[in-house]
């Protein structure tokens, strides 16, 4: 089971080779988690989307873009928080039947995007709390851009986690019991750059991730920040590829 999050930027843009066709061309994920993407239906011709079973997409309050989940082999429930100020920063699904360790299980999948301006931190709080309320026994997924750092640094980085994304890290374990995918897989290496800001483009920003609950974790079996060539240069964001067996 393969899920890809990316930011697209913008929307990216629709001619042939854009960010949705790559990565369903490159990597061939189960589900795709975009932000800051149009109607997936604007990237693939008629025929190409209806080779997918599931998609679900809201616009952000502006209307330009929103955040969107898009599934070629399983129908996706969609799943509102009803809360307003999220409406196109997060989108979320349950799965019936996602295959993970050989068995089929209901999964709770969110696409999700701190809604920009910040203050960044207490805004993802509120969204971890109302995901938390759509959350029975179901193992959750949570895939996106958070807009703050997504994991623990170690001391030898220039960066630093602040006290509110430690917070929000202890929150996503204690309240979903929630890990970071990419950081379980690489305990021992510095966290990679998913975000290049234009001012600092070489500060490695690390705020896009795919956490999965502790029940899953067993069965991941790798995580990635695709970092280099068009990749690098199609978005200011990476795309990360999460693969569970």
């Amino acid at each position: 089971m393969k899920i890809a999050t990316y930011n697209l930027h913008f929307g990216g843009h629709i001619n042939k080779g854009n960010h949705w066709q790559k990565l369903d061309a490159e990597f061939l994920p189960d589900f795709i988690c975009a932000q800051e993407s149009w109607h997936p239906t604007k990237y693939f011709s008629p025929d190409e989307f209806s080779q997918f079973k599931g998609c679900i997409h809201a616009n952000v309050y502006h209307g330009k873009w929103g955040s969107a989940i898009l599934s070629r082999k399983h129908k996706l429930e969609e799943i509102s928080l009803s809360l307003p100020e999220f409406d196109g920063w997060v989108v979320g699904a349950k799965i019936p039947d996602m295959v993970i360790g050989d068995a089929a299980q209901p999964v709770l999948l969110f696409s999700i995007h701190a809604p920009s301006p910040g203050p960044y931190e207490p805004r993802v709080i509120r969204m971890i709390e109302a995901i938390a309320q759509q959350w029975s026994d179901a193992p959750i997924i949570i895939a996106g851009d958070f807009n703050v750092t997504t994991a623990i640094r170690k001391e030898s980085e220039s960066m630093k986690n602040t006290p509110g994304e430690i917070k929000i890290l202890n929150r996503l374990k204690d309240d979903l019991g929630l890990l970071n995918a990419w950081q379980h897989l690489h305990p021992q290496d510095e966290l990679p750059q998913t975000l290049r800001w234009s001012n600092k483009p070489s500060d490695k920003f690390h705020c896009d991730a795919v956490f999965v609950s502790s029940n899953l974790v067993p069965y991941l079996s790798s995580a990635e920040v695709i970092g280099t060539g068009n990749w690098a240069t199609m978005s200011d964001h990476n795309p990360l590829i999460v693969t569970l067996r």
